[in-house]
């Protein structure tokens, strides 16, 4: 480490093993040791003069202005506040904090702030003469800085080089040598941490399926383990055993157990484990050295002046790792665990892995990539059966694992969109009433939203207490804001996840965040929860059977008898203030964490005091998630009836046996019930429904995958289908959401609906979606209520071009915030952004100042654009805004009656029909045309491999409005980064196409459909489709596109017939002017102007700059002839 080296801005470990080193290889430097020799100097004087009284204007003449000079700042203009100085120095505007000697910077964060806006300054410097803090201002929300505690600093040669390499004049503002100012020593550093990460995820990745073969041998005399089964199977077990490895480096890194402690550093640290086996490969005992840490992890000692405090929870429980305690793990595959999780390799060598470098978040990301592998055992060629695929190795996820989990959210994002959440629940708020607050992630994933709600919200009590006097700025510790972030782990976070690998994970990183060196774990398990946070009962639910139970009978079903009373008084007297105490009873011994578990067990137990609602909830979801033909509604009835405790007229051995089904389903499903789970949240102290019951604010970046089984295997789809099958079902019938369209829904459809579901009356939520939320026809319902029934202040739509989630960079979304209750009549956006960074420079409340200012867009203006689904486009501009504008007006839609009345649909699907399908050449068979083998203008049928006899695609298809007959088609699947989007051609006769493309069903003539062809292939129609498209141009998307429709006799119809019988010839590449004529003619049909028509055409930049210039010039003439005529006349 570089002593007296702090903060997140800059890697320690990238300046300890390269910046410096490189800094050494190029030789002395006589300034460097100069300006090194004078700091010594200055800090002797400096510990003569000054001290805990000095104030901010004796530390700016005595040690500040001196050091400044010596960096080589200019002479500082500062003002005088309260708090302390602030101002700029010099020329270069870099602006500056001064404060009193014993006021710490992390108090004066609002000054700071203020001090940076105010200068537009890209850094601002804050000291207290003791310690010397970099502040990024470009990214200052995030409060990431390098900071540097002098004394420390300047006693160590490391400390002094790493101090003027930083800090320097010309470092910070930008003068210095290429490749050595502050922004690039960042944005280095920033690729080096990147390649850490990635090396810790491969390290993962290769120590897994070591562990998980070793933990898959089988003792003589035990059962065998197989590979797969939750929470029991080696794998999971492995990765536990891995997770406690991480945790402990985590936590030596920031001396949350006792290294300090001779006997506990050298015996029970992993770090004096990674010595022994870098200094002593091949060692014996390291198995059994990793054993006795995780029994001292979870059992704490106290011996002598050794006092380790236990580690609760169930990560380091003997119980989570049976396998373990079992087996003799060769010491070779501790090793090679070991040596992965705590170093990296580089050509210099092995180095270790700085953990004090790196955030809890970088646990998300290695789960996010362990998510994407399973377990298996490959067959081993020519071996015989039984003793094929010995070894264990990681593959890529089936679609049954993967489904479980969802991207990690990269911190700029989860940051921005918790502080952009909570700002108007904690402005101007006491601490009491923020830690009375409740945040839930309904899909958690590895905890990477609670954690930053954990941060922030601990941070806006601490300014609280400040403000309302409880605290004074320059005496809070580092123990109370731990304090702090323990209360409000323990009391406001709340999370549930499908996955128990995450959840466990969530617990991890909230346990880091919050990891104290004299107390134990805090205590999570009220709040962390498995389940499926999509299915659930409520408890007005309990009264009758879903609506997706058929009704085989004529008799009526009974309704059951009102039970309010029942559970007021059941959650009065025994659920909620057992569960107010879990809550607000601080976890700060191991016996009172103890209690807590034993406690959580009662509550949730077979014999809780909920168990009977439990049961009855479980039959309920039960009932629609049957495989199959799901129950009779009167025998659900009798069921809930059985459940509760009521009578019924089946025989008890029969409601038993179906309520153990149904129990058995309800568990497969992972189902839960929100207001049973976390009670508080949902009923007042007496017991009864809160009208104002929810949580306060809503978060999360939920999965994004479409639920259907057609991915995948042919075994995986077969097993998804039935399991598909029931989740539709409960999805669409239950009445549980009313919100989702009639096609596949997604399931962040269907999170956004319970998000809203979740927070109370006026609570506020915050979701990273896909751009489908804006623009996809099956979120038309959900659209409808956001701006009827919520007020949305954020609206930022990103494309993934730069890689910030890892999937397609060809993917949009959008993040977004909001508040439950009342309209949105204005929909302030900013799109067309890239990098998650620039998050960091947006404040927390859209009403603040510093920002760029949004576009903003009237619902009325939507609805004129498309009433019938109220899309919200990707508009970046106010050209764009002017250009779609202008386009409705004077175009009818695609789909209208006043213009084309065009209706395209899909021929053939290559999945289901792949059975008919012959390779080509084939006689009498008719070649499929796929999407790819589609290029503007053009078909190219001798690319076609696959064909369909005739016989047969007369059966499966109307050959009169298909192959019989030449139409018009384009691709489904384009992106908005191609060179264009919208790509069309038309389909000869004899030819049919698959579901990758879209065909005109509409009969137009030939001359018709040569027109618009012309006009779906032309810039202005790609523009205006890229406002909307994803990563599909659909049918919806297409019939609500403006396009206008000239009378077949004018001369623009007949034009631009001919020139798209020209491209379709030749091609766009061999006929330039033709296609640049082209787009003149249609721009002359939108009525655009030179100024909007050049904004389009500057918007498709990966086409040749020539062809670019062409059109504009050609558009430039045709104006200009335009002009002349009306002139003449």
């Amino acid at each position: 480490m570089v002593p007296g080296l702090r903060g997140r801005l800059v890697s320690h470990a990238y300046v300890e093993q390269q910046l410096l080193p490189a800094l050494a290889r190029s030789g002395p430097d006589a300034v460097h040791t100069a300006a090194a020799r004078r700091l010594g100097q200055w800090w002797r004087r400096v510990n003569r003069a000054l001290g805990p009284a000095s104030s901010a204007r004796a530390i700016l003449d005595v040690a500040v202005a001196p050091m400044l000079a010596i960096l080589g700042y200019g002479t500082p203009a500062l003002s005088s506040h309260e708090w302390g100085l602030d101002g700029s120095i010099g020329p270069s505007g870099t602006a500056l904090v001064v404060l009193p000697w014993s006021r710490s910077p992390d108090s004066a964060w609002t000054s700071v702030l203020r001090a940076g806006l105010a200068s537009s300054a890209r850094w601002a410097l804050v000291t207290n003469g003791h310690t010397l803090r970099i502040v990024d201002l470009s990214r200052a929300w995030t409060r990431h800085s390098v900071e540097f505690h002098l004394g420390a600093a300047l006693s160590d040669e490391k400390g002094v080089a790493a101090l003027l390499e930083l800090a320097s004049a010309p470092a910070v503002t930008g003068e210095a040598a290429v490749g050595r100012s502050l922004a690039a020593v960042i944005a280095e550093s920033d690729r080096f941490s990147a390649r850490v990460c990635q090396s810790l995820g491969n390290g993962v990745l290769a120590a897994l399926p070591q562990l998980t073969q070793a933990l898959s041998a089988r003792p003589r005399g035990d059962k065998p383990s197989g590979l797969s089964g939750p929470g029991e199977s080696p794998f999971d077990q492995a990765l536990t055993v891995i997770y406690r490895v991480l945790f402990l480096l985590f936590a030596e890194a920031r001396g949350l157990v006792p290294i300090w402690n001779d006997v506990y550093r050298e015996a029970y640290t992993i770090d004096a484990l990674c010595r022994r086996v870098i200094e002593r490969p091949g060692a014996p005992g390291l198995w059994a050295s990793l054993q006795a840490i995780s029994r001292m992890a979870h059992s704490g000692c106290r011996a002598g002046d050794l006092d380790v405090t236990a580690f609760n929870g169930r990560l380091f429980s003997p119980s989570q790792t049976p396998l373990a305690d079992r087996h003799l793990v060769p010491d070779s595959v501790a090793q090679a665990v070991v040596l992965a999780l705590a170093t990296i390799e580089s050509p210099t060598g092995r180095h270790r892995i700085a953990y004090h470098d790196l955030g809890v978040e970088q646990l998300g990301s290695v789960y996010e990539r362990v998510l994407e592998h399973e377990p298996a055992r490959p067959p081993s060629p020519g071996a015989p059966a039984r003793q094929a695929g010995r070894t264990i190795v990681l593959t890529k996820t089936s679609t049954e694992r993967k489904s479980t989990g969802s991207f990690y959210t990269p911190r700029a994002l989860t940051e921005f969109l918790v502080r952009r959440t909570l700002h108007p629940l904690v402005d101007g708020r006491t601490a009491d009433e923020i830690l009375s607050l409740r945040v839930v992630d309904p899909a958690m994933g590895s905890g990477a939203f609670l954690v930053a709600a954990c941060l922030y919200l601990a941070d806006q009590c601490e300014h609280a207490s400040v403000r309302d006097g409880d605290w004074h700025a320059g005496e809070v510790t580092m123990a109370d804001r731990i304090g702090l972030r323990r209360a409000v782990a323990e009391r406001c976070l709340y999370g549930v996840d499908v996955n128990p690998t995450a959840v466990q994970l969530a617990r991890l990183s909230l346990w880091l965040t919050t990891l104290a060196s004299d107390r134990p774990l805090t205590f999570l398990d009220h709040h962390l929860a498995v389940g499926d946070s999509l299915i659930g009962a409520r408890l007005p639910d309990l009264a009758g059977p879903p609506r997706a139970t058929p009704s085989r009978s004529r008799r009526a079903v009974p309704q059951l008898p009102l039970f309010e009373d029942d559970v007021a008084h059941i959650a009065r007297e025994r659920v909620l203030p057992e569960r107010i105490r879990l809550a607000l009873q601080p976890s700060d011994t191991l016996d009172a964490v103890r209690a807590k578990e034993r406690t959580l067990a009662a509550l949730t137990g077979p014999d809780g005091p909920f168990a009977k609602w439990s049961a009855a909830a479980d039959a309920w979801c039960a009932a629609s998630l049957w495989p199959g033909s799901p129950p009779s509604r009167a025998l659900v009835a009798e069921g809930l009836a059985g459940a509760l405790g009521a009578a019924t007229t089946l025989p008890r051995a029969q409601i038993e046996h179906w309520l153990a089904e149904a129990r058995s389903i309800a568990r497969r499903h992972a189902v839960f019930h929100w207001e049973l789970s976390f009670p508080e949240v949902f009923f007042d102290a007496a017991g009864r429904p809160r009208p104002d019951g929810g949580f306060d604010a809503v978060m999360g970046n939920p999965p994004w995958d479409m639920l259907r089984a057609d991915t995948g295997s042919a075994g995986d789809r077969r097993s998804d289908r039935d399991r598909t099958a029931s989740l539709l079902r409960f999805f669409r019938s239950s009445g549980t959401y009313g919100c989702q369209g009639s096609g596949h829904p997604n399931r962040y459809q269907l999170f956004l609906e319970r998000a809203w579901q979740l927070a109370r009356p006026e609570g506020r939520w915050g979701m990273i979606l896909p751009s489908g939320i804006a623009t996809d026809h099956g979120s038309a319902l959900l659209r409808r209520r956001l701006f009827e029934r919520h007020t949305v202040d954020t609206w930022l739509g990103f494309d993934n071009r730069q890689a910030i989630f890892p999937i397609h960079r060809s993917v949009r979304f959008v993040v977004m915030a909001g508040t439950n209750g009342g309209s949105t009549e204005r929909l302030d956006m900013r799109c067309g952004l890239q990098h998650a960074g620039v998050l960091e420079r947006l404040p927390s409340s859209p009403n603040d100042g510093g920002a760029p200012r949004p576009i903003c867009v009237t619902r009325s203006r939507l609805e004129a654009w498309d009433p019938d689904h109220l899309t919200v486009p990707e508009i970046t501009c106010q050209e764009a805004l002017g250009i779609l504008t202008h386009a409705a007006e004077v175009a009818p839609r695609l789909s209208s009656a006043e213009g084309w009345g065009a209706r395209f649909g899909r021929e053939l699907n290559a999945t289901d029909d792949r059975p008919h399908f012959v390779a080509r050449p084939h006689p009498s068979a008719l070649p499929i045309v796929e999407g790819k083998h589609l290029r503007p203008f053009r078909v190219g049928i001798d690319e076609t491999t696959a064909a369909i006899p005739r016989a047969i695609a007369e059966r499966l298809i109307d050959s009169r409005t298909s192959f019989d007959r030449v139409r018009l088609a384009y691709r489904d699947v384009a992106s908005a980064t191609n060179a264009v989007t919208l790509i069309a051609a038309l389909l000869p006769r004899h030819t049919l196409s698959t579901h990758t493309l879209f065909c005109l069903k509409t009969p137009l003539d030939l001359q018709a459909q040569w027109c618009l062809l012309a006009l779906l292939n032309s810039l202005v129609a790609n523009y205006l489709v890229r406002l909307h498209v994803t990563t599909h141009v659909t049918t919806a998307l297409m019939a609500r596109l403006p396009v206008p429709r000239p009378s077949r006799r004018s001369s623009a119809c007949r034009e631009l017939t001919a020139l798209a019988r020209v491209l379709a010839a030749t091609g766009i590449d061999a006929a330039p002017d033709a296609y640049a004529r082209l787009n003149a003619v249609v721009a002359e049909l939108y009525q655009l102007s030179s100024g909007q028509y050049e904004h389009i055409v500057s918007s498709f930049p990966l086409l040749s700059n020539d062809l670019r210039q062409r059109c504009l010039q050609t558009h430039k003439q045709a104006t200009e002839a335009r002009k002349g005529l009306l002139i003449a006349r």
